[in-house]
This record gives C-alpha cells, sequence and structure tokens, in this order.
C-alpha cells in the first residue's frame, strides 16, 4: 500500500507541474518554432491528464485540481496557435 500512495503521489504531481507549466505558458508564450512545438505538446499532455484526473472517481479536490489543469492547458495552447496564426498572417500581409 504504500508503494501505490508513492505511484499516486508521484502521478498527481507530475499533473500539478504541467498545470503550472500551462499558467507561465499563458503569460509568457514562447517565440521559437521549438518552444511552441514543446509547449503544444506539454499542452497536450496536461489536457489528457487533467481531463483523467478530473474525471475519475476521486475526491472534489482532485477533481477541482484536474479541471484547473485542463482549462489552463486549453488557454494555453490557445493562446499559442492564435499567436502563431497571428504571425502567419501579418508576415503574409507584408510581402
Amino acid at each position: 500500500m504504500k508503494s501505490l500512495a508513492i505511484v499516486v503521489s508521484i502521478i498527481v504531481f507530475a499533473i500539478i507541474v504541467v498545470g503550472l507549466v500551462a499558467v507561465i505558458t499563458v503569460f509568457r508564450t514562447p517565440h521559437t518554432s521549438f518552444g511552441r512545438t514543446i509547449s503544444l505538446v506539454l499542452n497536450t499532455i496536461g489536457i489528457a491528464a487533467g481531463l483523467w484526473l478530473a474525471l475519475i472517481d476521486v475526491g472534489m479536490g482532485a477533481r477541482v485540481i484536474g479541471a484547473f489543469v485542463a482549462t489552463a492547458n486549453v488557454i494555453s495552447a490557445v493562446r499559442t496557435v492564435k499567436i502563431r496564426i497571428q504571425q502567419l498572417s501579418s508576415d503574409a500581409m507584408q510581402r
């Protein structure tokens, strides 16, 4: 049982870390192509992990954390894609 508790705490900690990365990328969007790609990969992982934690049958606190993580990652992914589209459209207009 002790090893199961350690595994669960590592999983929840990883989900929280992915949520914090999403919050950081919401306010500071990556400027390089590599940074955007890494950000979108982490956001996809965060969305899946957050939704999983929000939808499993656990306590309310874990569900709230999961919903927060999923929401932050969705917002971060949408902002990253939107900024890239704006950059591409402004580059096309300059040509």
